[in-house]
């Protein structure tokens, strides 16, 4: 009887399960450099009160207060908006005192647009019937 070696080329289970872990290791540190390279640019989102009523004293006019806010400090400027269409703005941004705007008669869909050291930020958006 001939009796013949076999010969074992294969990797054995232990150097497989180490292969299979370095690259998954490696793939999660690409695949989180991608992500976080991604969410670089996103902003500081900033706290801010406001409220937007309509101004009795005249037509098609409102009223802009700022309410409080944690980043109301930072806050050097606002624009406001009906729609795409500018209405004015205010360096005014005490606590508490109203600004006066008039965006029109009608339904005003209105936006107030916050300037701050980073950049600017829509600090309230709402729709207000002005008569």
């Amino acid at each position: 009887m001939k009796l013949t070696a076999k010969k074992n080329d294969g990797v054995s289970p232990v150097i497989g399960t180490i292969l299979l872990v370095a690259i998954t290791v490696v793939l999660v540190a690409i695949i989180s450099a991608v992500v976080m390279g991604m969410a670089g640019n996103v902003g500081n989102a900033h706290v801010v009160g406001v409220t937007v009523g309509q101004d009795s004293a005249v037509d098609g006019g409102i009223l802009v207060t700022i309410t409080g806010g944690a980043d109301v400090n930072q806050l050097s400027k606002y624009y406001v908006y009906n729609g795409s269409t500018y209405v004015g703005n205010t360096t005014n941004t005490t606590v508490g005192i109203p600004e006066a705007f008039v965006p029109g008669v009608g339904q005003a869909s209105i936006s107030v647009v916050g300037t701050f050291s980073d950049g600017n930020q829509t600090i309230y958006t709402g729709t207000i019937n002005v008569a």
